[in-house]
């Protein structure tokens, strides 16, 4: 009995058969204590009332005053039942309602036979009957035969037989169903949970409201949080292997660089200014895998880091950061206007570090003459724009720019490009003061960024 469902069908069988025994237990002994209860009314009623005992009072050993009482009574002795009476004088049956037979010597007989009382009324007695003393040796005695009670048992018994058959009958096949619909849902748990076990999450379908269906819902719930960090495990690890190929990638080229430059240098004799060249290749290289891993650096530490709370005029803080990339627009002709004002709460260096990268993609990405605005509004909620009229970012490119080391312009040098970094630390400097860095641009027109501050940064200004 290894299934649920035997055991719950199992237990509605028994359940009901106990009902039912205990019923129809309960009905044979009130039929039995009816039957009794009656006897000694009809003894009360015909043994004690005044015509009986004038009777007995008057009585001389003449028994025709008695015989015409009891023949009288018969009718009242015998209704729904079979009662037999005698008269007995010093222990023998001088007169008697039955003919022929033998009569059984009672524990109430024998008592009033030996001078004492008819009080014996146990249910397990041999006999249901009544014994009364009239004096000088002479006994009526009353007996009921208990036939018209083993009768009525004998059909109730049947009848319980019957209805114990039937009712066990429709009990199995009430649970039956029952257990199937409720084992249903406990199968398809079962099954969720093995293939869950083998990493395949699939919902149940909750067909109930009772427990089984709010554990039906709960599993599912667990489902899909364990699927979500299921994915949210598998991005992340994704991440990682990108992200190690990625610096391995950024890595190795300015490795391989000085690496073939200095075997040059050391194999071939070169004049002086080749040498040179050379070694400020080298050097850059060296300089660029320097940039590279001071930005990993700082981007791990970004990740740990929390936002520190001062007053700031944007206004201001952008015109700085304008001004440390003055020389790079000039070269290329560029015109920074800054517009606007407004102060908030919030990290400094954090902010000119989104900033910084902002313009400086801005400067980099824009066409020689053209130009750059920074608008800075105080309003609620407060932010930053930097527009520029560049070359734009593709549609497919605009979901990946925030990613580390991914470059919208795959055919655009190092120097040009940049590490790919800049945005990654940006858009996590705007994750830790609790800002939002969003981006829209067209192929080709502008490129537009903009740093959306939340209600905390302009508490307690």
């Amino acid at each position: 009995m290894k299934k649920i469902s035997t055991k719950l069908n199992l237990a509605m069988l028994l359940v009901t058969a106990a009902v039912l025994a205990f019923v129809g237990a309960a009905l044979i002994i009130n039929i039995m204590l009816g039957y009794y209860r009656n006897f000694e009314r009809t003894v009360t009623l015909v043994f004690e009332n005044e015509r009986f005992f004038n009777i007995c009072r008057g009585f001389d050993g003449d028994i025709s005053p008695l015989l015409e009482y009891l023949e009288a009574s018969d009718s009242v002795l015998n209704q729904n039942s079979q009662r037999d009476y005698y008269i007995l004088k010093d222990g023998n049956v001088i007169k008697s309602s039955r003919t022929g037979g033998i009569l059984k010597m009672t524990s109430n007989l024998k008592q009033v036979l030996d001078g004492g009382y008819s009080t014996d009324r146990d249910l397990t007695s041999d006999a249901l009957d009544f014994a009364f003393s009239l004096g000088d040796g002479y006994t009526v005695y009353v007996v009921d035969t208990r036939g018209e009670l083993f009768s009525q048992l004998r059909d109730v018994s049947l009848l319980f037989l019957q209805a114990l058959l039937f009712g066990v009958a429709l009990a199995a096949l009430l649970s039956f169903f029952i257990s199937k619909r409720l084992t249903a849902s406990i199968k398809k748990l079962e099954k969720g949970a093995r293939d869950m076990s083998r990493g395949q999450f699939s919902e149940i379908e909750v067909k109930t409201h009772d427990e089984i269906g709010s554990l039906c819902t709960v599993f599912n719930e667990m489902g899909r949080q364990i699927q979500n960090d299921f994915d949210e495990f598998e991005r992340a690890e994704r991440a990682q292997r990108e992200f190690v190929a990625n610096v391995s990638h950024e890595l190795k080229t300015p490795l391989t660089v000085i690496k073939s430059y200095s075997q040059t240098l050391r194999a071939m004799e070169v004049d002086r200014d080749t040498q040179k060249r050379f070694l400020a290749t080298v050097d850059s290289e060296a300089d660029r895998m320097a940039g590279i891993v001071g930005q990993l650096l700082y981007l791990s530490k970004l990740e740990q880091q929390s936002a520190v709370r001062e007053e700031i005029d944007l206004f201001k803080l952008c015109g700085d950061v304008a001004d440390t990339l003055k020389i790079e627009s000039d070269k290329k002709g560029l015109t920074v206007y800054i517009t606007g004002g407004g102060s908030i709460v919030s990290d400094r260096e954090l902010i000119r570090t989104i900033i910084y990268n902002l313009l400086s993609n801005a400067v980099k990405y824009s066409l020689p003459g053209g130009e750059i605005s920074v608008r800075v509004s105080g309003e609620e909620p407060p932010f930053i724009t930097v527009h520029d009229n560049g070359q734009g970012i593709a549609p497919e490119d605009i979901e990946h720019i925030f990613e580390r080391f991914y470059r919208a312009d795959k055919s655009r040098g190092r120097d040009t490009g940049g590490t790919g970094l800049g945005l990654a630390i940006a858009k996590e400097s705007a994750r830790i003061i609790g800002a939002e860095l969003t981006v829209k641009s067209r192929k080709g027109q502008f490129t537009e960024f903009t740093l959306k501050f939340s209600g905390e940064n302009t508490q307690n200004k």
